[in-house]
């Protein structure tokens, strides 16, 4: 894999909806991955905080790796496929258009999420959490408690009209009390058990227009918001502090929040995942084989990510334990269409425990679908069984929310 390929595999990680382009996007891969790049590469990435032209250059940074090589979890069952990359599988061949399939779980959500047409302001009638906060384009962000109670953000039908996407990328804290997702006015903060919201104006560092709205992700304790912007990601306290996050570098991907531990940013050059506390790195480990990946989360001492081990024909979400880099578990998918790969059909969500990892699969096939038939799963995964549960499906506009992991058992 060249750097390019991994440039459009790294710009999606904070896009909602990559696959706008669709067809036209497997299609490119397709090309990108038969092809061998020579010396240094311009790539035009798409992220979410803006597009810009990149000079790529293929020379691996240097790297600390300090522990050994990782070796594949004992408990792996080895994949029936007969590909090497497919055998790298701690689990066979997976299809994710048998998820439908899969018995349910006991959670919160109703089997078929779907918001109403209208719902009461959560500014007037609070909820005690939000399990679910559903985004989706001219209408306000829905949010859903726990006791199945739906609830409206008012003024959120548009929040950034010069943007390519005025749409929200919503986060829920980890207790489910606070909502926040980046607009071009600022930094809103929703409370929706004090039924009150905030805006904390941007710093003049990330202050211009973009061509999507950046996401946005919890710092550890719910006291600061992690904003992706595509050139300087920035912290912002909601005490009103706010400092760079520059050392994550521009166009930063592969980041993710453990909510009672590090960030851990994944660094593909360097084949390595770096742990950061306080803007000071503390840790560096091998990541555990993977060739490329996107859109991850990280919790109980784990990191997941959309990824794979070889080429471009197979994606999957795989695991790693954090501290040592050894890879835990990876449920590959025959992807030549970089159907859950690029164009983000599949997204892991968080962690439920140390034994399951929660993901959005949307089942697609390009060749005979279009994008509004598909449906979308909220699906846990036992990844020391390699066993799947749904918890609740919903139409397309369900790729696009966001969760709160611990609100969900029943």
């Amino acid at each position: 894999m060249n750097d390019l390929d991994q440039l459009f595999r790294e710009a999606t990680d904070h896009v909602r909806s990559p696959d706008l382009v669709g067809g036209a996007l497997a299609s490119a891969h397709r090309r990108r991955v038969r092809r061998t790049a020579v010396g240094a590469l311009a790539a035009v990435v798409l992220m979410g905080g803006g597009a810009a032209w990149v000079l790529q250059d293929p020379t691996p940074r240097a790297g600390v790796v300090d522990t050994p090589e990782p070796t594949p979890s004992p408990t792996a069952t080895p994949s029936a496929v007969g590909t090497d990359e497919a055998k790298m599988g701690t689990q066979p061949l997976w299809d994710p258009f048998t998820v439908v399939d899969s018995p349910g779980g006991p959670t919160v959500l109703p089997e078929v999420l779907a918001p109403p047409a209208d719902a009461p302001s959560v500014l007037d009638a609070a909820i005690p959490a939000a399990v679910v906060a559903w985004p989706e384009e001219d209408r306000p962000i829905m949010l859903l408690s726990p006791l199945g109670d739906w609830r409206s953000i008012p003024g959120t039908e548009s929040i950034a009209p010069s943007s390519l996407r005025d749409v929200a990328s919503p986060a829920i804290s980890s207790d489910g009390r606070l909502v926040t997702f980046a607009a071009e006015a600022g930094l809103w903060v929703v409370d929706v058990v004090a039924g009150e919201q905030r805006l904390l104006p941007w710093p003049e560092q990330v202050a211009e227009a973009w061509d999507t709205p950046p996401g946005v992700r919890w710092m550890p304790g719910d006291e600061a918001v992690l904003v992706m912007h595509w050139n300087t990601p920035w912290v912002m306290g909601l005490d009103g502090s706010d400092v760079s996050a520059a050392y994550l570098g521009q166009y930063a991907g592969g980041i993710a929040i453990d909510p009672d531990g590090p960030l851990l940013e994944r660094r593909f050059r360097t084949g390595t995942l770096v742990e950061w506390r306080d803007g000071e790195v503390v840790r560096r480990v091998d990541d555990g084989g993977i060739a490329w990946g996107e859109r991850a989360v990280a919790g109980s001492g784990l990191f997941a990510i959309t990824g794979g081990l070889g080429g471009g024909a197979f994606a999957g979400p795989i695991v790693i334990d954090a501290t040592t880099g050894a890879r835990v578990a990876y449920a590959p998918i025959r992807d030549e269409d970089s159907v859950y790969s690029d164009n983000g059909h599949l997204t892991a969500m968080g962690f439920l425990d140390e034994e399951t990892v929660l993901l959005l699969v949307t089942p697609m096939d390009f060749r005979t679908m279009q994008a509004g038939d598909a449906r979308t799963h909220l699906v846990v995964w036992d990844f020391t069984t390699g066993d799947f549960e749904l918890l609740a499906s919903g139409g397309p506009g369900m790729r696009s929310i966001a969760v709160a992991p611990d609100l969900l058992d029943d």
